[in-house]
């Protein structure tokens, strides 16, 4: 695919005075901060809520967020194959109301079987779908700078979470929970779809334009490579791509099963649920500054050592929460946590466009983000079976460790896929 010959007329394009890949940044990265409603560290401050409205246990509200999380999935391959046909603009729109939507509906959930099609919809659309277009969308913008963008995309989202989980959690005590899913599904409807619609646009060689600002009148082969791309298919073909995704899964698993949990692991270590809720907040502040350091890594380094490094940070959280015992191991695993949440991020919305080229990345990311929202909702499920039948979360936790060191030792001596004529960044 090469620019086209004649490209769109867009006014606000035309009259932007910087590079309009800032101003789809910017949409993008709001988009992205609003899959807040759709993420564990929101659903996680209504479990109590449920189980007590609703008279279900927490093992029975944890396998269904997990079913929810795992339903929401199943469609994001399909969603991505949409963006690659329909662009980033129009399906932002489109995603950005049925995630409204799906908020509205959480509201007047009333049971378990309602409660499971609420986790479907918001996992799906705002974790999911809402996450794909926005990060996609900025991959698309950006491509020598494209690490350190994604890193301040991230910045702004932990900030936002050290502001936004507090006031969540004090606005439940005040107005309940089904007000407040009503006002989250508001918030997102009011800031999200109209920025999306007035703002976004999907490529800048649509509109006469390259991915950074760039001006040069001929594109470089790895920018050609980089719009002509690998299909799903070609790159399923790699054992790059099923090395990197198989160390992708591990983190989301046990991350996801970690926060889920992260109370009753205190709990279990002498830690108040205030403690708990301390400790997080530090992972955010960590999580801020390790996106930034991680978007300059992956600008520089193989995609297998940056995922390595993350990997070696994600061990060290996993052995660390079994000792837990003292102030000093808590900063300890707050940084390697706050590592592995900053560094996956970044991976997810850099590596694999540089690796497989922009063209078809939708399909491509939509595949992996529903392997890895798959993966997400096993991990409450593995560490909820560690400690019910094991009497513990360390069972668990050490078959993370294991994983993980496999995932890493795999991810250092893969090679970065070549076709025969395109080198791809």
């Amino acid at each position: 695919m090469t620019t086209p010959n004649i490209a769109r007329h867009s006014r606000i394009v035309s009259l932007s005075p910087i590079h309009y890949g800032w101003i789809v940044w910017l949409v993008a990265t709001i988009g992205w901060v609003a899959t807040s409603p759709g993420q564990s560290f929101t659903v996680s401050l209504f479990f109590d809520y449920f189980i007590d409205d609703f008279g279900l246990s927490r093992t029975m509200v944890s396998s269904l967020y997990g079913a929810g999380t795992f339903g929401g999935s199943l469609a994001l391959t399909w969603i991505g194959l949409q963006i690659d046909r329909q662009g980033n603009r129009k399906m932002g729109v489109i995603i950005g109301i049925c995630f409204t939507l799906a908020l509205v509906m959480m509201s007047f959930v009333m049971g378990p079987i309602s409660l499971l099609i609420g986790f479907i919809a918001i996992r799906g659309f705002g974790q999911g779908a809402l996450s794909l277009v926005n990060t996609t969308v900025m991959a698309e913008w950006f491509q020598r700078l494209r690490g350190r963008m994604m890193s301040l995309s991230l910045v702004a989202f932990a900030l936002f979470q050290a502001v936004y989980i507090p006031w969540l959690q004090s606005q439940l005590q005040i107005y309940g929970w089904r007000h407040m899913w009503l006002v989250l599904g508001i918030g997102v409807a009011v800031v999200v779809i109209p920025l999306t619609w007035v703002l976004m646009r999907n490529k800048p060689e649509e509109y006469g334009l390259l991915p950074d600002g760039d001006v040069r009148n001929q594109k470089s082969e790895t920018q050609e490579a980089e719009i002509t791309g690998w299909t799903l298919r070609e790159a399923m073909r790699t054992s790059t791509f099923w090395v990197l995704l198989f160390g992708r899964l591990i983190s989301p698993a046990w991350g996801t099963g970690i926060i889920i949990h992260q109370i009753s692991i205190f709990n279990e270590l002498g830690h108040s649920a205030a403690t708990a809720a301390t400790t997080y907040s530090m992972i955010t502040l960590i999580m801020a500054g390790a996106s930034i350091g991680f978007g300059i890594l992956v600008d520089k380094l193989r995609p297998g050592v940056v995922m390595a490094i993350q990997l070696v940070a994600l061990i060290v959280a996993m052995i660390t929460i079994n000792y837990m015992t003292n102030q000093y191991l808590i900063y300890v695993y707050a940084l390697g946590f706050g590592l592995v949440m900053g560094g996956g991020a970044v991976f997810d919305g850099a590596v694999w466009a540089n690796l497989f080229g922009r063209k078809y990345q939708g399909s491509i990311r939509g595949f992996v983000i529903t392997a890895m929202v798959a993966s997400s909702a096993a991990g409450p499920v593995i560490l909820g079976i560690s400690f019910d039948y094991f009497g513990g979360y360390a069972p668990a936790l050490w078959l993370g460790v294991a994983l993980s060191a496999i995932a890493g030792t795999g991810a250092m001596l893969v090679k970065n896929p070549r076709k025969a004529k395109d080198i791809v960044a």
